[in-house]
Parts: C-alpha cells; sequence; structure tokens
C-alpha cells in the first residue's frame, strides 16, 4: 500500500497545485517513487503533466474525483502518492483526508485563507480524535511576501490551531509561476536555488512526520 500525503485547502490560490508538483519531485529525488492523484477541478497538475519535456522523467499525475479516489490510491504502485485536493470542502477532500497518512495544509499569511480553512480543519481534527491522531497533519505557509508583519506574525496566528505548523516555507518568488507553466519543478530550473532550498525544507520535514518514519 503506498504511502499518502494529501494536500488540502478549500480555498483556490493557496499554492496548493504547486506545492504538490514541487514535493513530488522532491519526494522523487530522494528515492520514492510518486504518483499524483488530481483532484482539483482546476486540473492544475494535469496541464502541469502535459506540458513536461519528453525527455523528464517526472512523477505521472492521474485526474480523480470522489467516487474513484479510493480505487485510484488502491491501484498505486508508486510509495508515495499525492493528492492534489479539491478547491472546495466537498466529498473528494473528506475521502482523501480519511485515506491520508498525512495532510498538508497550505495557507497563505492572510485572514481569509485561514477563515476558508476552518471546516476542512474542523473535519481532520475529528477525524485524529477518532482515530487516535491519524492522519498526522500540519500547515505549510505558502507565497508569503519576506520580511512583511503578515510573514512575521503568521506563525503566531496558527499557534491558535490545533495543527503545528512546518518551519519550511515558500516565498512569493517568479521561479515557482515558471515552473508551473513549462512543466517542470523549482528542482530542475538552474537560478531557483532558494525555491529549491524551500521546497527541499518543506520535503525534509513533511517526510519526517510520516507515520512509517516515527
Amino acid at each position: 500500500m503506498s504511502t499518502v500525503v494529501s494536500v488540502l485547502n478549500q480555498k483556490g490560490g493557496s499554492g496548493k497545485s504547486t506545492l504538490v508538483t514541487n514535493l513530488a519531485r522532491a519526494y522523487q529525488l530522494e528515492g520514492h517513487s510518486v504518483e499524483i492523484l488530481d483532484g482539483d477541478s482546476q486540473r492544475t497538475a494535469t496541464e502541469w503533466a502535459k506540458l513536461q519535456p519528453a525527455d523528464t522523467n517526472m512523477p505521472t499525475v492521474t485526474s480523480t474525483t470522489a467516487s474513484n479516489i479510493e480505487e485510484h490510491i488502491e491501484a498505486a504502485s508508486g510509495s508515495v502518492v499525492l493528492v492534489d485536493g479539491a478547491p472546495a470542502h466537498d466529498t473528494l477532500n473528506v475521502r482523501a483526508m480519511k485515506l491520508s497518512d498525512l495532510v498538508l495544509v497550505p495557507v497563505r499569511a492572510s485572514g481569509p485563507d485561514l477563515w476558508s480553512s476552518e471546516d476542512l480543519l474542523d473535519s481532520i481534527q475529528t477525524r485524529r480524535e477518532k482515530t487516535g491522531g491519524q492522519p498526522q497533519a500540519a500547515f505549510v505557509v505558502c507565497q508569503q511576501v519576506a520580511r512583511t508583519n503578515l510573514a512575521s506574525e503568521i506563525g503566531d496566528v496558527l499557534a491558535s490551531y490545533p495543527l503545528p505548523v512546518l518551519d519550511g516555507r515558500t516565498n512569493h518568488r517568479v521561479a515557482y509561476a515558471e515552473a508551473l507553466s513549462s512543466g517542470t519543478t523549482v528542482l530542475d530550473m538552474p537560478g531557483a536555488k532558494k525555491a529549491e532550498a524551500e521546497i527541499r525544507r518543506i520535503t525534509e520535514q513533511s517526510l519526517e512526520m510520516l507515520p512509517s518514519n516515527q
């Protein structure tokens, strides 16, 4: 059975698909075989896969829905399945959460991102109470603008919620948009070392949270 990592946030524009594609590649470079299940109605990861250069070996992407996500996870041959969730608190996200070993909740340093995540966070907490703390879950701050009050204060705001916050964050960088629009990742782009370091830190911390590494 594959290890399942779901990236869920019911608000669009949270950096979810960018995080999924880059994490998938980072896990792959750590020696894991990785598959992406794209449950986002915008199919960003699916379109990203279509843009991949022919000579690359990026993770595969399969579109999924609430009705077949469990089937897709069971059929996966990779050691890690990354789920790009829906931009809404719907059945797909709930099922993905229940099937996950780890849930990452990307949030930007803004009030609306947090307010829109309340239902998802409640569902995660309810599930964890029923299962003795599973799935593991954490916030990931994405697209922060460095050296701003919002960036410095978001950690304190998130501390009021029951989930931990990863130390690794992504900053607002052009490299992420360029990578997504060209079918690649910041780990494969010359000149994107700062973005690569951010993704590698998130990768390291998220892998440490997996039950198999506890």
